[in-house]
C-alpha cells in the first residue's frame, strides 16, 4: 500500500469519526414556550426518540437533552400538540423559541368537594375519598414525570455524556465531566439534589398537616413539632408515602410515629 493510499485511508477514517460524533453529540436546548391568553406552566415537553422529557416552569422556561433529528413533542391538555424535528442550526444555537395555540375543546370544570367531615382529623381521615382528579386519573401525556429542579438540571448539566469515547484512531475525554468529579462538584450538586428533595418532601407534609393539627390531634407539644417531622423523615417509607401522596395512609402513618415519638421524649 502506497503512502498516498495509507494518507487517504487515514483520512477517510477521521472523516467518519467526525461526521459519527456530531450525529451522536448530545447538547442541552433551552427554551421558551409562549401561548396567549394561557397559562405557560406545566406544558408537557417529551423527546420521543430518546423517551426523555421534562416541563416548563412557571415562565414557559425549559432544557432538555437533544441530538440531531431527535423529535420533541410539546403538548398540555389546553394547548394544541406541536412537533419539532431538531436540526443542526438549533444544535448550534442550543435555544428554541416556541409558539402554542389554545386547542379548540376545553374539559368542563371539575369541582372536588369532600363531604360528612367533622373537623376531626383523627375521625374524619377515614372517610375521606381517595377518588382524585389527578393529571394520571386524567391519563395527561408524561403524567408520571416528576418536574425537575434546578438542582437536579445543575447536576445533570455538570455530569452529562459518558466519560470516554473511543474512536479509531484513539479516545476521546469528556473533560467537563473530569473536571467537575475531580473538583467535587458533581458530589456537592448531589447532596444539593437530596437535601432538596428532603426539604420539599417536609415541605408538602407541612401543607398537609400544619403545627396547629399536629398539635391537638396527635398532642405534639408545639415546641417539638420541627423536631416531630424530622423524626418522621428518617423513617425508610416516609418518602414513598409522601410520593404516593395518599393523605389516609399519610395521616396514620404519622398517628403511630407519634406514639413512639412522645414515649421516645417522655412527653406526658
Amino acid at each position: 500500500m502506497t503512502s498516498q493510499l495509507k494518507f487517504s485511508v487515514l483520512l477517510t477514517c477521521i472523516l467518519i469519526c467526525f461526521v459519527s460524533n456530531a450525529q451522536e453529540q448530545t447538547v442541552f436546548l433551552r427554551g421558551n414556550v409562549k401561548v396567549e391568553h394561557n397559562d405557560v406552566d406545566g406544558i408537557h415537553v417529551q423527546n420521543t426518540t430518546t423517551q426523555k422529557a421534562t416541563i416548563t416552569d412557571a415562565y414557559g422556561y425549559f432544557s432538555i437533552p437533544v441530538r440531531l433529528n431527535d423529535t420533541l413533542v410539546f403538548s398540555a391538555i389546553q394547548l394544541q400538540e406541536k412537533k419539532f424535528t431538531i436540526t443542526q442550526t438549533l444544535l448550534a444555537t442550543k435555544s428554541i423559541v416556541v409558539l402554542m395555540q389554545e386547542a379548540e375543546n376545553a374539559l368542563d370544570e371539575v369541582v372536588v368537594m369532600p363531604y360528612n367531615l367533622s373537623g376531626d382529623l383523627s375521625k374524619d381521615a377515614n372517610n375521606l375519598k381517595q377518588d382524585v382528579v389527578t393529571s394520571v386519573s386524567l391519563g395527561l401525556p408524561n403524567a408520571f414525570m416528576k418536574k425537575r429542579t434546578h438542582e437536579e438540571l445543575q447536576l445533570e448539566e455538570a455530569d452529562r455524556g459518558v466519560m470516554f469515547i473511543v474512536t479509531p484512531i484513539g479516545f476521546i475525554i469528556n473533560t467537563h465531566k473530569l473536571l467537575n468529579r475531580i473538583s467535587g462538584r458533581t458530589a456537592m450538586l448531589e447532596k444539593a439534589v437530596v437535601n432538596y428533595d428532603n426539604d420539599a418532601l417536609i415541605d408538602e407534609l407541612i401543607s398537609y398537616y400544619p403545627d396547629d393539627v399536629l398539635e391537638r390531634d396527635l398532642k405534639i407539644p408545639a415546641s417539638d413539632v420541627h423536631k416531630f417531622r424530622y423524626y418522621c423523615e428518617t423513617d425508610a417509607t416516609f418518602k414513598t408515602l409522601m410520593e404516593e401522596k395518599d393523605l389516609l395512609k399519610i395521616w396514620n402513618f404519622l398517628d403511630d410515629k407519634s406514639v413512639t415519638f412522645l414515649e421516645n421524649n417522655e412527653v406526658e
